[in-house]
């Protein structure tokens, strides 16, 4: 029976180890690498006040900072000499703790300060609406994360309007047309999951918040996935699926069905012996 699938997301260790391990079988990181270096200067160059000496900056779903902190230097590169009010918003300690060690690395004390919220994006749209206080912003990103909100329409809209005047507003998100979205389109309800796979431009469209998308595109090894018993393969298909021991825990029919579909074209491709899983990201871009 399904019901002995437990989601992943609600054991923080667990999630943080396969994604991780995702991390390291994928391109993501990369592809989030050359949208910052290439496409992101020209995003952040408006931002802020005229006149202002500092700028507020919202990461919101921030894991572990890495993706924070190359963001972080590209707008003090693109602005140079003013102070950057960074705040986050990361639900998981784990993750906390390495975004704390990873600020010490870099020794990024001196022209930014950092502020962290140990809470989901729920908890803090609901906690500044109770104190009747919401901060504004320059520049709010959010990477993969819309994905565990209670509602996509309301999360958008709520932190669209934290934006200061001439903020931007970044979501990066699976693309459409890769894996993910095909996988759980037509399995998501057999995973028991809290995660939400909605088209957010479709939900950009409906709340008349204009926009620009980028796709790059971007790979994940999943050929381990098909080695029964590879301890790397299991964490990967539980990455995948968002199911604790999905090979273990998983009703027969559904694991035959599931890995029989991560092979298909609308998932994945073959390439030098390898399975390429299908990540391509969307980066949107929304303005103030």
């Amino acid at each position: 029976m399904e019901s002995s699938m437990k989601p992943l997301p609600l054991d923080f260790h667990r999630y943080l180890k396969s994604f991780e391990l995702f991390l390291e079988r994928s391109t993501e990181h990369q592809c989030m690498g050359k949208f910052i270096d290439e496409i992101l200067p020209d995003v952040i160059a408006s931002i802020g006040k005229k006149g202002s000496s500092s700028l507020n900056v919202l990461g919101v779903g921030s894991g572990s900072g890495k993706i924070d902190i190359e963001i972080l230097g590209k707008i003090q590169s693109k602005h140079p000499g003013l102070l950057i009010h960074n705040e986050v918003i990361e639900p998981n300690p784990e993750h906390i703790s390495k975004y704390k060690a990873l600020v010490e690395e870099k020794c990024l004390h001196q022209n930014i300060s950092f502020h962290r919220n140990q809470m989901s994006s729920d908890e803090y749209e609901r906690q500044n609406k109770e104190r009747n206080k919401s901060k504004k912003f320059d520049f709010i990103h959010m990477v993969e994360m819309l994905y565990y909100v209670e509602s996509l329409h309301d999360t958008i809209t709520y932190f669209h309007s934290l934006l200061q005047t001439n903020g931007k507003f970044l979501i990066i998100q699976t693309a459409d047309d890769g894996g993910y979205h095909s996988l759980w389109k037509k399995y998501g309800s057999r995973f028991l999951s809290s995660y939400l796979f909605l088209d957010v431009h479709k939900a950009l469209d409906e709340i008349r918040i204009k926009y620009q998308i980028y796709e790059l595109s971007s790979d994940l090894v999943i050929t381990e996935c098909f080695i029964e018993g590879n301890e790397n393969g299991e964490r990967l298909l539980d990455f995948l699926t968002h199911v604790v021991d999905f090979r273990k825990t998983a009703p027969a029919d559904l694991k035959e069905e599931v890995l029989h579909y991560l092979r298909q074209p609308q998932c994945s491709r073959e390439q030098n012996g390898k399975v390429l899983f299908n990540n391509n990201l969307y980066f949107i871009v929304i303005d103030y």
